[in-house]
């Protein structure tokens, strides 16, 4: 009596004994193994002599394949690679997206190949540069030089995700193809007036504003902003930056005391981490021209509480991130620390620092 296995009778669960028959001929028998899934039939009688190739599949057929003598086919699956064929359960990661069967599944399963990174995305570490826009063809803020260092300040005392900050002349100069690679922020200190459309210290105008919408949406970087960030480009001469990016603009003010209160439907917002759900102070508080909750995938995270106007807003744009607040008119808003915490807080979670 002797015994024939192959890698394929193997994998597919059985092996061959052939047995000298008292005649001078041999009988094969296919006897399934004890460690792998049946092979169709347990054991089959298998006509021959010896002088044949051993067959290499189980089953009752003349020349049988796998299980019962059909070819395993795919799964049910949205995406399956496998099938209902023996070989065992293996499976391919897909990244955090879900699992890949490969071989094995009895219904194939959905396939994602890439995964999602999670809800938050990857998490970036390290230093990195911002570029500071101030241009203020319209009304300039005395309080311009005071948002400027308090960027300057807080990148400096972070430790392992700080940053040094430039600022942008009023031509743009960065504002051109692959002029802009070295930095992971825009940040606008109340800069107004048409800085892209109409500016005329800006030689190629439609170049800067693609290099901007680029950077954001294709290069998955960041922009911030303080204040009048919101009254710059509001004529529609840059409709990208007023509807994609901002979300609302400008429209009036009031100057009062007030309350900061967090968006009830938005308060485990990373942006908020560390601050008080509501705290007093002083402000000019910007009357916008909607809502921007109200808009694709704006999120709004912080309030007037007098009337619920929007003063604080975040938005995933393309590839990158967007944060806003409507505060910091006045010097000393740039002093105050739940604004400094909600500013450091916005840098970070633009720039993938926290999720």
């Amino acid at each position: 009596m002797r015994r024939y296995s192959s890698p394929l009778s193997a994998a597919l669960g059985f092996s061959v004994i052939v047995a000298a028959c008292s005649d001078g001929s041999e009988q094969w028998l296919a006897t399934r193994n004890a460690s792998t899934g049946t092979s169709g039939s347990d054991s089959g009688s298998l006509a021959g002599s010896s002088s044949d190739v051993p067959p290499s599949g189980g089953g009752s057929g003349a020349t049988p394949t796998a299980g019962s003598g059909q070819t395993p086919t795919a799964g049910s699956g949205s995406d399956p690679t496998g099938g209902t064929g023996v070989g065992g359960s293996a499976t391919e990661t897909g990244g955090t997206g879900g699992t890949a069967p490969v071989a094995g599944s009895s219904t194939g399963g959905s396939a994602p190949m890439g995964g999602s990174g999670g809800s938050g995305g990857t998490v970036a570490t390290g230093p990195f540069k911002v570029l500071i826009m101030s241009t203020a063809l319209e009304f300039a803020h005395e309080s311009i030089p005071d948002c400027q260092k308090m960027v300057r300040e807080l990148g400096a005392a972070e430790t392992s995700n700080g940053w040094t900050a430039d600022v942008e002349s009023n031509a743009l100069p960065h504002f051109v193809p692959g002029g802009l690679k070295d930095y992971a922020l825009i940040f606008s200190c109340s800069p107004t007036g048409r800085v892209f459309s109409g500016n005329p210290d800006v030689k190629d105008k439609p170049a800067a504003m693609k290099a901007f919408q680029d950077f954001i949406e294709t290069e998955g970087k960041a922009f911030a902003g303080v204040h009048s960030a919101s009254d710059f480009e509001k004529t529609n001469g840059f409709p990208w930056f007023t509807n994609v990016l901002m979300g609302a603009v400008f429209e009036g003010h009031n100057t009062t005391a007030g309350s900061v209160v967090s968006d009830a439907q938005n308060t485990a917002h990373p942006v908020l981490a560390g601050l008080s759900n509501s705290y007093a102070t002083n402000d000019e508080w910007y009357k916008m021209n909607r809502d921007p909750g109200s808009q694709p995938g704006f999120k709004v995270i912080q309030r007037l509480a007098a009337d619920s106007r929007p003063l604080t807003w975040v938005k995933d744009v393309g590839a990158g991130r967007m944060f806003y607040t409507a505060r910091g008119h006045d010097a000393s808003v740039f002093s105050e620390a739940p604004f400094r915490a909600v500013v450091k807080n916005g840098i970070l979670w633009t720039t993938r620092r926290i999720n």
